[in-house]
């Protein structure tokens, strides 16, 4: 286990926040970030693609 920096106390491993104080990363920052990220590398877009195509075989596949 490791140990809270802000509080001394016990808390689970990285990158949890502390139980205690609630010290440690802000998910909601966490998860901002990555969505960033994936609109400014067209992750959405690939995924989109990705969803179409499979039901477009699924679609042949029934008919």
């Amino acid at each position: 286990m490791a140990t809270c920096k802000k509080c001394g106390a016990h808390k689970r491993r990285w990158p949890r926040s502390c139980a205690q104080c609630r010290h440690g990363e802000n998910r909601a920052d966490i998860a901002a970030e990555a969505a960033q990220t994936a609109v400014e590398t067209g992750a959405f877009r690939l995924i989109g693609r990705a969803i179409t195509g499979v039901a477009r075989l699924t679609m042949r596949v029934f008919d």
